[in-house]
């Protein structure tokens, strides 16, 4: 069965000032999602094959729970890069190993964006991008994309099994599950364009346009990675010195739509519904990182739903962020994660009507965790008190107008990682 997950990336280079990295990180939605630190320890071994990951760099890292790989990150040295799915016309083998798998190699190794260009290239020309990629759905599979940033520089790097493009960025750039280099990229692999026409791929005597060449137009409207991108460049149009702030809106944008509304995912905050193209498309975790050369800034929800949920400062603290087993996860009361599950899935219910009941608490506490002054610690305690007091009130109000099929779907899944009714 054909599935899309999702996820959407956004880099703002400005003419001065940091750089700025954002990710809604998309994926099936009882897959659980931890944010660690990783401090040159490692929780788990590399698949069996890849470099040698080790290092003294300190990592952040939002992790699905069963995965080696990374959905995106940040590093010590202020690099940051976030992974995409993206859907091409080459197979996707069964053996192999995922983008995120190539990702964190390059958080743990790298200190640069260019660095981390160069070890991506390296990596994606010598190893199979394949494997197990979704959680419950382990045939899924697709190549990756990726947003690569530092204090100074960022690049959009997008692949085609061993094949590549790759595009440096000025001002803003989005990816968003389908190839965009066409024939405005930097750089690109050299064996790409005599693939592309020997496949037919490429109109005799026209130029060579990377995504309209390798991608699987099918799939890739399906993920809606069109529409996404615009309405993330909508959200940020007009920002001309970046804050914290607009990240926030943007990630939790619905594109003006109703959460679950729709064949297809449209808008940056995504939430999984019972139709087979939006059952893996659910955010499941959130960050925004500001890069400057003194060092990275880092806030995360830690959780699902950024529309519901609150980002945190995310500090370079093992202790508050522990790295986690890497195994299949199910309910844990104890855990951020799962405790802001039960209130997301509680309010897919009624939206609007439960959303409101705990609304000004949850902007002002917003408001107060992106302040300098800030305590991560403090903040992250406060957040996990505050989303069982948001629950006891979202439940308060009766569910009345949910449809047959959603309350079917969101039941099973509930029931399959026992979160409480």
């Amino acid at each position: 069965m054909v599935r899309w997950a999702v996820c959407d990336t956004v880099v703002v280079v400005p003419e001065k000032g940091p750089v700025w990295f954002a990710k809604n990180s998309d994926r099936e939605p009882s897959e659980a999602q931890f944010l660690e630190c990783h401090d040159g320890s490692v929780a788990g071994a590399a698949p069996s094959g890849l470099p040698d990951a080790a290092s003294n760099a300190r990592l952040l890292l939002s992790r699905p729970a069963w995965m080696w790989g990374a959905e995106m990150g940040v590093n010590e040295y202020g690099l940051a890069i976030g992974n995409e799915a993206v859907f091409t016309r080459l197979p996707v083998p069964k053996a192999g190993y995922a983008g995120m798998d190539l990702q964190r190699v390059a958080l743990t190794t790298c200190r640069t964006a260019d660095d981390a260009l160069e070890q991506l290239i390296e990596l994606t020309e010598r190893f199979t991008q394949g494997g197990a990629m979704g959680h419950l759905h382990r045939s899924f599979r697709y190549h990756s994309s990726f947003l690569i940033a530092d204090a100074t520089t960022a690049w959009v790097f997008e692949t085609a099994g061993q094949y590549w493009a790759a595009k440096r960025v000025q001002g803003v750039a989005t990816i968003s599950n389908a190839l965009t280099i066409e024939d405005d990229f930097d750089r690109v692999h050299a064996g790409a364009y005599a693939l592309a026409r020997d496949r037919r791929w490429v109109k005799r005597g026209g130029s060579f346009r990377f995504a309209s060449a390798f991608s699987d137009p099918v799939r890739s409207v399906a993920a809606g990675a069109s529409v996404r991108r615009a309405c993330t460049r909508r959200s940020l149009a007009g920002v001309r010195e970046p804050r914290a702030h607009d990240f926030v809106r943007a990630l939790a944008d619905h594109g003006g739509t109703e959460p679950t509304s729709g064949w297809r995912g449209e808008a940056p905050c995504a939430h999984a519904s019972w139709l087979v193209t939006r059952t893996a498309q659910q955010t499941t975790s959130s960050i925004i990182a500001r890069l400057e050369a003194s060092g990275p800034t880092v806030w995360a929800t830690g959780t699902s739903s950024p529309c519901l949920s609150v980002f945190k400062p995310a500090p370079f603290d093992s202790e508050l962020l522990p790295p986690r087993p890497i195994a299949d996860a199910t309910f844990d009361a104890r855990e951020i994660w799962w405790a802001h599950e039960r209130l997301h899935r509680a309010c897919l219910a009624e939206y609007h009507a439960r959303r409101v009941t705990f609304a000004e608490d949850r902007e002002r506490f917003q408001d107060e965790c992106l302040q300098p002054s800030a305590d991560p610690r403090q903040s992250w305690r406060d957040h996990r008190v505050r989303i069982d007091d948001w629950l006891e009130r979202a439940l308060e109000v009766k569910a009345k107008h949910t449809p047959l099929l959603t309350r079917l779907f969101w039941s099973k899944q509930s029931r399959a990682v026992s979160i409480p009714a």
